[in-house]
């Protein structure tokens, strides 16, 4: 990741990890929104949100035994997580203004179960997830998103509705970006499905860019779903592999200057604390991508 770094500027504040559960979190996130506009309008360069980028997206598939691809990643793996096996997901970021790199993998199975490995720097400010081995319903929760239905359409509704519209004083479709990629960047919980239930709530809000053909950060193929704000020069896009829909990186770029970078891998694994290989993961994993 040293070279994705080299040429990727780095510019990113992030307030106060919220010690109290899903409420809070949700005003860290709104606060850190705000800040990064009042930055960007006041310096030369930009703040990026942590809540807002980021995260893994995949494609929205039920009742299938494997996952319809198009251009992009092959797999056999169904995006239904199934029990005994475990969603894997590995985030890297930039340098944050205090210092703060995240480097995190988690392994998170339907039972709560799994495995956090947090080697992410300024875990005195950011502990959030703590390294550890977890049995069953001991993994450490965030935020319960069990009842968040893998369906857009119904999802879409819910997170219209209490305790997910919480973002009061903006846009809808601000609020919906807002959601949906909080939910997709902070949490390594919600399920394959679930992940690609989002990104097709993503897709359709008011505002949001779809782009083909594109390339990732570190050179992977990929398509991009991006949404700005004209007044303040800001953008936030995600990038998907184009085959099975699963996030490979979230970037924010300012016309003041400025720029933050998430990269993203994931994979299915039947055990926890194992990396997928071969046709286990779920996007083209960073080993081998062109840079």
């Amino acid at each position: 990741m040293t070279d994705v770094r080299e040429r990727l500027k780095n510019a990113t504040e992030f307030v106060t990890l919220p010690e109290r559960p899903f409420e809070r979190l949700l005003e860290r996130r709104d606060r850190k929104r705000r800040g990064q506009r009042l930055a960007s309008a006041a310096v030369a360069f930009a703040i990026a949100a942590a809540a807002v980028g980021g995260g893994v997206l995949v494609l929205f598939r039920l009742g299938q035994d494997h996952v319809e691809t198009g251009g992009g990643w092959h797999s056999t793996k169904a995006l239904a997580l199934q029990s005994g096996e475990y969603f894997y997901l590995r985030v890297e970021s930039s340098e944050e203004v205090d210092g703060r790199i995240r480097d995190e993998e988690t392994w998170w199975g339907v039972d709560g179960s799994g495995e956090v490995r947090n080697d992410s720097t300024r875990q005195d400010k950011y502990p959030y997830p703590p390294s550890g081995t977890y049995g069953p319903g001991a993994f450490p929760i965030w935020s319960d998103v069990s009842d968040l239905s893998p369906d857009p359409s119904v999802l879409a509704a819910q997170l219209r509705q209490e305790p997910w519209n919480h973002f009061e004083g903006q846009p809808e479709f601000e609020r919906m970006w807002d959601v949906a990629s909080f939910l997709l960047t902070e949490l390594p919980t919600p399920t394959p499905d679930l992940r690609a239930a989002l990104f097709d709530v993503a897709r359709d809000i008011e505002g949001v860019t779809v782009s083909e053909n594109e390339r990732d950060p570190v050179g992977r193929e990929a398509m991009s779903l991006s949404f700005s704000d004209a007044k303040h020069g800001a953008t936030w896009r995600l990038y998907f592999d184009p085959g099975t829909h699963q996030a490979l990186a979230w970037t924010f770029s300012s016309d003041r200057g400025g720029e933050s970078w998430e990269i993203f891998e994931s994979g299915i694994v039947d055990a926890a604390g194992v990396k997928p290989e071969g046709e286990q993961w779920l996007v083209p994993p960073l080993e081998g991508a062109a840079r």
